[in-house]
């Protein structure tokens, strides 16, 4: 299959897969709340039903167009990143570039998302603008700083280079490598939650206080897609830490007869690293002001990662 195939089939698959990953989500959070809560396949309608609707323009946007055209590059950004990642589990080699690639891809989406929100005029977004700043340079640091410690452990920033590394072993990443790549991967999963602003790091949002931020002044198609790009992110986060660090097929393979079966393999656990990372959260703490995330990020995850950087260099 070549590199544009897989491609391709990845990226109808991503949509689907990361609207079905936050129907799941807002199931599983409505039951520990114990309500019946929406039914899973409530973000395809909402977004089917958003996507029919008029687009309307405030009267404060700085520019119109700007404003229209921030959603499209902010969900085509982070579906590509997702379908990187999708396509290489499918291709069974690296696609589309390395690691940084997915990682620029993701950024660039949260950006745009910053800068339609700040288009839009209202003081909500500009706030919002500021405190999703903070947040980037509170968890993109020790995240990126997470990987490098990686690439520095496996020699390389190639995504499935990393996967072929823990299929000759025939074992996790972190469990079978190195101390270093155990405290990356806790890194990792620590900053999944704040780069999906989830509770208790979703200040850039805060729906009771700045009213979804961002977000605000968007509905109809520019909002449907805005939440695509933030469900495509999530997703992709956790695919790549089920695949970096807990590459499932590694220890399966022997069972496995089908390539269907090893990227289903690879999504049943990056479901459960959403729940774990993202739903949980949510559901039992209580948000945190934008100097409490910074001041956990930079005491706990930057430390780790730093350290993971220096196990890894005299390989411990």
């Amino acid at each position: 299959m070549s590199t544009l195939a897989a491609l391709l089939i990845s990226i109808p698959i991503v949509p689907v897969a990361a609207l079905l990953f936050e129907g799941i989500d807002r199931k599983i959070h409505a039951k520990m709340q114990r309500r019946i809560g929406p039914p899973i396949l409530q973000p395809i309608y909402d977004f089917i039903k958003l996507s029919l609707k008029e687009t309307i323009i405030p009267e404060t946007a700085a520019s119109s167009r700007i404003f229209r055209v921030v959603p499209i590059i902010s969900a085509s950004t982070s579906m590509l990143a997702a379908a990187i990642i999708l396509g290489s589990l499918i291709e069974e080699a690296s696609i589309g570039g390395d690691l940084i690639v997915v990682f620029y891809l993701l950024a660039l989406s949260s950006i745009m998302i910053m800068i339609g929100g700040s288009s839009s005029g209202n003081p909500y977004g500009a706030i919002s603008f500021s405190r999703k700043m903070t947040m980037l340079i509170a968890y993109e640091v020790p995240i990126l700083i997470s990987v490098l410690s990686v690439a520095i452990r496996c020699r390389s920033l190639a995504y499935y280079d990393i996967i072929s590394l823990q299929r000759s072993s025939g074992s996790f990443l972190p469990i079978f490598n190195s101390l270093g790549m155990f405290l990356a991967g806790a890194t990792f999963l620590l900053c999944i939650p704040a780069a999906a602003d989830a509770v208790p790091f979703d200040i850039p949002e805060a729906k009771t206080e700045i009213v979804h931020g961002a977000l605000i002044e968007y509905g109809g198609p520019g909002l449907a897609l805005l939440k695509l790009a933030k469900s495509t992110q999530n997703f992709t986060l956790t695919l790549l830490a089920s695949t970096v660090f807990f590459y499932t097929p590694s220890i399966l393979e022997e069972n496995l007869i089908l390539k269907l079966g090893t990227i289903v393999a690879c999504l049943l656990p990056s479901l459960l690293i959403w729940l774990l990372t993202i739903t949980l959260p949510r559901t039992i703490f209580a948000r945190l002001k934008i100097g409490q995330a910074l001041k956990f990020y930079w005491s706990f995850p930057l430390p780790l990662s730093v350290l993971s950087v220096l196990l890894s260099l005299i390989r411990i």
